[in-house]
């Protein structure tokens, strides 16, 4: 499906499900565990599932630039977009896990291993398009994944829960931190 110019659609498609997901487990996580969610604009359903869901599919979006940037200049290497567009849509899937973090104890940790799984099937998504394989892809893989997870860190605290799934608990260490 990756290598079909015809599936573009579909496997960005599958980002955008999957990262929805991961924004609604953390929002059902919030609510569940009697954090409550305020009506209207000021709702974290608003904030985290829907702000948050396209700052995350914007960030994924830099995130996939860094490294076609980061991969012509330390491997020079052309990336395709679009075939890249296409596998790292479908490396994105294991976010849809995070729906799971309603589960109560181990909300956290599923998040983790959702948003763990994706860097690693992104991994593996621009060795396969690139048919590069080493420390230039790891570093370029990496350096986007901060991007992202810095930023979405950084649209968190007490008081905006602007990014989806476990980094909502951010803005629960900001309240924690702030009280201390």
């Amino acid at each position: 499906m990756a290598k079909d110019d015809r599936s573009t659609v579909a496997c960005l498609s599958v980002a955008v499900a999957s990262t929805v997901l991961l924004g609604l487990g953390g929002w059902l996580w919030w609510v569940l565990s009697g954090l409550g969610d305020v009506r209207g604009s000021d709702s974290v359903f608003v904030k985290s599932v829907i702000f948050g869901s396209v700052a995350s599919l914007g960030l994924w979006g830099v995130w996939l630039l860094i490294v076609v940037a980061l991969m012509q200049r330390f491997a020079g290497t052309i990336v395709q977009i679009e075939p890249l567009l296409r596998a790292a849509g479908l490396a994105a899937a294991p976010l849809a896990f995070g729906f799971l973090m309603v589960v109560p104890v181990v909300s956290f940790g599923i998040g983790l291993f959702a948003i763990a799984g994706c860097v690693l099937l992104t991994q593996a998504a621009v060795e396969r398009v690139t048919g590069v394989r080493g420390g230039e892809v790891i570093f370029a893989n990496l350096a986007g994944f901060i991007v992202w997870a810095v930023v979405l860190s950084l649209l968190t605290t007490r008081s905006n829960q602007f990014a989806p799934g476990p980094f909502l608990a951010e803005s629960l260490w900001d309240l924690v931190a702030s009280a201390s």
